[in-house]
């Protein structure tokens, strides 16, 4: 059993969301040269791309923690699924329910999955710049999801439990509740 406990170093939060900010960056200039490449992108003035792209990820933060909410109602049949926040990020979890590998990487992984994906198709249909920097503060957000995953990606792990204090990787020797 090995325990991750993400959210109780503040210095460590601090050092996560620096690498945040700098993927959303890089992401930026990534899909803005993407762009460049297949259509013409059309520029709102600088103020108004960083207003529509924070209120688009807020839309998204909200998007994404529902789906996080549905794919953990329908693999924890009884548990309730609730919301922490510490230090500025917000993650939900459901107490007391182990559940497979898979399906812990499912639920973390299907937000970026879907909503990048739907960004792109609305951004092939309207190819608006405010659209990249919604795009990019959601990949940067996805971050705490991608280092999760990353975690239980181990071979020896089996089972994972997302709780309150912390993400608990069981492998094969442990006992599973």
């Amino acid at each position: 059993m090995v325990k991750l406990n993400f959210f109780n170093n503040k210095k460590s939060i601090e050092r996560f969301i620096l690498l945040q900010v700098i993927v959303v960056m890089m992401s930026i200039l990534i899909c803005y040269k993407g762009a460049h490449l297949f259509t013409h992108v059309h520029e709102e003035n600088f103020i108004l791309n960083i207003l529509y792209g924070l209120l688009g990820a807020a839309l998204m933060v909200v998007v994404h923690e529902a789906m996080h909410f549905v794919l953990y109602k329908a693999f924890a049949k009884k548990g309730k699924p609730q919301i922490r926040q510490r230090f500025g990020i917000i993650t939900s979890y459901v107490p007391d329910k182990v559940f497979k590998k898979w399906e812990y990487i499912t639920i973390m992984i299907a937000p970026l999955v879907v909503i990048t994906l739907g960004l792109f198709v609305v951004f092939v249909f309207f190819s608006y710049s405010a659209l990249i920097f919604i795009a990019s503060i959601h990949v940067g957000y996805c971050l705490v999801d991608m280092y999760f995953v990353a975690s239980a990606w181990n071979k020896h792990v089996k089972y994972v439990e997302d709780s309150s204090d912390g993400v608990i990787f069981y492998t094969n020797e442990d006992k599973v509740k």
